[in-house]
């Protein structure tokens, strides 16, 4: 379950984190995007750029990182 999501027309920014294995955590975002009236459905993993040393913090990358992806769709 992830522990954030964002809309944004056809497209959904869905946010967690993972523990990698230096023990730091990093955020991430599934993007999907649900075509209008057609099936064709895609979906995007992005990573943050920087790790965390807890949950809250990568969290916060990864949310910061949907805001940024959603913002740039039109």
């Amino acid at each position: 379950m992830a522990a954030a999501t964002y809309r944004k027309g056809n497209w959904r920014a869905e946010v967690d984190f993972e523990e990698l294995a230096s023990g730091k955590y990093q955020g991430i975002v599934q993007l999907f995007h649900e075509g209008g009236a057609s099936v064709q459905r895609r979906q995007i993993l992005h990573r943050a750029a920087n790790v965390s040393d807890t949950v809250d913090g990568a969290l916060a990358e990864g949310k910061n990182l949907a805001h940024h992806l959603l913002g740039d769709m039109e």
